[in-house]
């Protein structure tokens, strides 16, 4: 009984070891934004299933001198990419011109570029493979 008791623990504690998963901090500073008015919008986003269409992690922050800075933190190693758009008149949605073409500024990770059409995952990703990452995105 003690030897199948030890056995089950030893698993126990390797079992624990090894799912351990690492996780990251990353700091996100967005500049050249035109003005200070309303709020900035910050996705985090983990695939390209969901991108820009649901966040794995998201923030708002006001705008201070045309910047803002924000942490992400306790973010598993991977894939991921970030949108950012100026709410510029803090109604809590990106307003668009006839439902498409977009009235406030945005950019993502990577300066992708939006070409007919949204920035694509492909452009827009990075890799989190340490505990401090940064990302610096210009509105």
């Amino acid at each position: 009984m003690k030897s199948a008791i030890l056995s089950f623990g030893m698993i126990l504690c390797m079992v624990s070891i090894g799912s351990g998963q690492s996780t990251a901090t990353i700091k996100v500073r967005i500049q050249d934004i035109e003005s200070d008015e309303g709020m900035l919008r910050v996705g985090l986003y983990d695939s390209a299933q969901n991108w820009l269409e649901k966040t794995f992690k998201s923030k708002s922050s006001t705008i201070m001198d045309g910047k803002c800075e924000l942490v992400f933190d306790d973010v598993p190693y991977g894939e991921y990419a970030i949108s950012v758009y100026h709410d510029e008149n803090n109604n809590g949605k990106m307003d668009k011109y006839l439902g498409f073409y977009p009235k406030e500024n945005y950019a993502c990770s990577n300066q992708a570029p939006a070409k007919y059409g949204p920035p694509e995952w492909k452009d827009a990703k990075f890799i989190i493979n340490q505990k401090t990452n940064q990302q610096l995105i210009k509105l």
